[in-house]
């Protein structure tokens, strides 16, 4: 009996032993996969939709003339987007914070705007309209900007952030676009031929407000200056975008 019983105490070790090991394996499978991705866990990303005027400011260097093209206003503002954050690091309990933002995208600018009669060409604030006068410049811009934010969430979930940030703009526009010095182009007028690369730092101004069931409404505005040979160059964002987050 002392035999058998010894024998049954050895098996039902051995099954233990066996029915634990694939487990124990599984664990550490898992916690090495942990390991691995440690780094991602916390990003949001956000695919969406939304609105977007952006706009490409073109001013020679070798005589007083200028020219703005921007995307079709109306139709032409309609964008699919994806939006990537990193996770927010905050000071302590304090609603201040540190987080960054990506983006990228392609462009088509094929509008200019065409100033009023009677205008400083040099005003900031001129009135005119957006009119397609043959014109066009394709490309893209992407930035990789940290941002200093204001977070406030709500006991239900939902939150709003406004942030600030400085960081990198890089992007490529070529094609042509008609410069005037009272900036008031016009269809059968001379083009000039654009083929410009940017990769400066400027600022974005990001405000977010997220909703508990994973949509969010995101305003950005930013862009950057920059200058080559020929030409000096501003580059304006703003959007607006709904979008929901994934949070890995």
């Amino acid at each position: 009996m002392h035999g058998t019983s010894g024998r049954l105490r050895t098996l039902l070790f051995f099954a233990l032993a066996a029915s634990a090991a694939p487990c124990t394996a599984a664990e550490e499978s898992k916690e090495k996969e942990s390991d691995f991705w440690w780094w991602i866990h916390g990003f949001e990303i956000t695919p969406g939709v939304g609105l977007r005027t952006l706009s490409l400011d073109a001013h020679s260097k070798l005589n007083d003339t200028q020219g703005n093209l921007s995307n079709n206003f109306g139709a032409g503002w309609l964008f699919g987007s994806v939006n990537i954050e990193s996770p927010s690091f905050q000071f302590g309990k304090s609603p201040i914070g540190v987080s960054v933002y990506a983006y990228a995208s392609n462009v088509k600018l094929d509008h200019q705007f065409v100033a009023d009669p009677g205008q400083d060409p040099n005003g900031d604030s001129n009135s005119g309209s957006r009119h397609d006068v043959g014109t066009k410049v394709t490309g893209y811009y992407s930035y990789l900007v940290p941002a200093l934010h204001f977070r406030n969430v709500a006991s239900d979930g939902t939150g709003f952030k406004a942030a600030i940030g400085w960081g990198r703009w890089v992007g490529r526009f070529s094609g042509d676009i008609i410069l005037t010095p009272d900036n008031r182009p016009a269809a059968g007028l001379p083009k000039t031929p654009i083929d410009t690369r940017v990769a400066k730092n400027a600022y974005l101004v990001v405000l977010q407000y997220k909703f508990v069931n994973h949509l969010q409404l995101m305003m950005t505005v930013g862009g950057p200056k920059w200058q080559d040979d020929k030409f000096r160059y501003q580059l304006e964002e703003t959007s607006l975008i709904l979008g929901y987050t994934f949070v890995l």
